[in-house]
């Protein structure tokens, strides 16, 4: 649709590079999918991978060199997700304000690193070359993107960890009563939204070569809409890696769109709320229907039991007689 209303979205090197450009996002929306697939929440990774994208930067112009400041920012990624997972598994927060709470210092950390205006000057072209190189004539963060989602997709499908995870999601009390060790894998779940969120940091600064306060604010909700659209159940329990990237392509097809049409920025925001709320609305939708054809398929039978009128004698049965 956006190609016949706007033709130069139709062009190989609009969508590559359009793409390219969206693979933050992508994995930011691949690690929120894996802790709503286990029955979590993280509502901080967005910002998160603003702060990481600005302490890689710092660090650049600190002097450090590029593997120094990679490791820097995805630690920071990492070291989040770690902090969510232990204050949730540990003192039995909840996500919701475990993540809301990262968010908000996240949020005030980077304000305070990058100052009132933002952070650049790493002029480094072998850090530069991350984001903005290609092999064969696609971007770098592709084929980054395509290996990390095949190894959580692994770990999603082929793993132990991947199973409690699915199992975790439907039902806790199920998954603790089978032997389902729920703080370890929960703990898991938000270590690796924590380190795919730094991954994209590194990403962003690469890109941007910049940062400022604002940087990834916009995302935490993104992922989540993206999560949802690809079909990741918010009630837990059913999803995949490549279902949160169907649905981040899909929220970012849309944002260019809009974009090359002219429309403003703001109706996105409009779009990704109204994204969530249909999202939850089909799920539960769908998870009604899917109860009900198992309760017919199990023969299940609704017993009513009919009281006879006050005033009408009952015969009384005798045994034996």
């Amino acid at each position: 649709m956006f190609g016949i209303l706007a033709p130069p979205f139709r062009s190989f090197s609009n969508i590559a590079n359009f793409i390219g450009n969206s693979v933050p996002v992508l994995l930011i929306t691949v690690g929120v999918a894996i802790v709503i697939i286990g029955g979590g929440i993280d509502l901080s990774m967005g910002t998160v991978a603003g702060l990481s994208a600005g302490v890689t930067l710092w660090t650049l112009v600190s002097g450090a060199s590029t593997p120094i400041a990679v490791l820097a920012g995805v630690g920071v990624g990492l070291g989040f997700g770690l902090l969510n997972g232990l204050l949730i598994t540990i003192f039995g927060i909840s996500d919701f304000i475990v993540t809301l709470g990262s968010l908000s210092l996240a949020s005030g950390a980077l304000a305070v690193l990058v100052g009132t205006t933002q952070l650049s000057g790493a002029n480094n072209s072998a850090f530069s070359a991350i984001a903005n190189g290609s092999v064969v004539g696609i971007p770098n963060p592709i084929w980054i993107a395509t290996i990390i989602v095949l190894l959580v997709q692994f770990f999603l499908g082929m793993t132990i960890f991947g199973r409690r995870t699915f199992a975790l999601g439907i039902r806790s009390a199920a998954a603790d009563s089978a032997g389902v060790r729920i703080k370890s894998v929960r703990l898991l779940t938000f270590t690796m939204s924590g380190l795919l969120a730094g991954t994209a940091g590194v990403l962003l600064a690469s890109q941007l070569g910049a940062a400022q306060a604002a940087l990834g604010a916009g995302f935490n909700l993104t992922a989540i809409a993206g999560a949802v659209i690809g079909g990741v159940s918010l009630a837990g329990g059913r999803g995949s890696a490549w279902a949160a990237i169907f649905g981040g392509l899909l929220l970012a097809t849309i944002q260019q769109g809009l974009r090359f049409m002219g429309i403003d920025a703001i109706y996105f925001t409009i779009v990704t709320g109204l994204c969530i709320v249909g999202g939850v609305v089909f799920d539960r939708q769908v998870r009604q229907l899917g109860l009900s054809i198992a309760r017919k398929q199990n023969g299940e039978v609704r017993v009513i039991r009919v009281q006879p009128p006050a005033d009408q004698d009952v015969p009384a049965t005798s045994v034996g007689s």
